[in-house]
């Protein structure tokens, strides 16, 4: 849980601030998830306001508190890629993927070694985003 969330705070605050929206999407993702939901939905959100205010605070203290949490995942392979259905899901809560957004989850499939050709995240042959 504690990956994931993080993941979604670093997505969340790639442009700066974090909108309703993406909370939102980010609790009902939670909630489908019964690995996740486990944990309760109250969990989640404590530890999602505590990483924003660590971003709030410190943005570099935010990033690399929340890059440990991620890279605990480094290696399972399923929980991987919920992290990064999940932070793509936050990102395009919001109206689609901004570069800010994009950036972020590109750096969290290198923290988890994941491929991001499938989650649309780089150009194919010569296509420019």
């Amino acid at each position: 849980m504690d990956a994931v969330v993080a993941g979604c705070a670093m997505v969340a605050q790639a442009d700066g601030w974090v909108t309703s929206d993406e909370r939102n999407r980010m609790i009902d993702r939670m909630r489908s998830s019964p690995t996740i939901a486990f944990f309760g939905i109250d969990d989640v959100l404590v530890l999602f306001e505590a990483l924003n205010h660590r971003f709030d605070r410190d943005v570099d203290d935010g990033e690399a508190t929340a890059e440990v949490a991620v890279s605990r995942l480094r290696g399972q392979p399923g929980p991987s890629r919920l992290l990064i259905e999940t932070a793509c899901s936050v990102a395009e809560a919001d109206g689609g993927f901004d570069a800010e957004e994009r950036a972020v989850i590109l750096r969290l499939c290198e923290l988890l070694d994941v491929d991001p050709a499938p989650y649309d995240l780089v150009p194919n042959d010569g296509e420019r985003r």
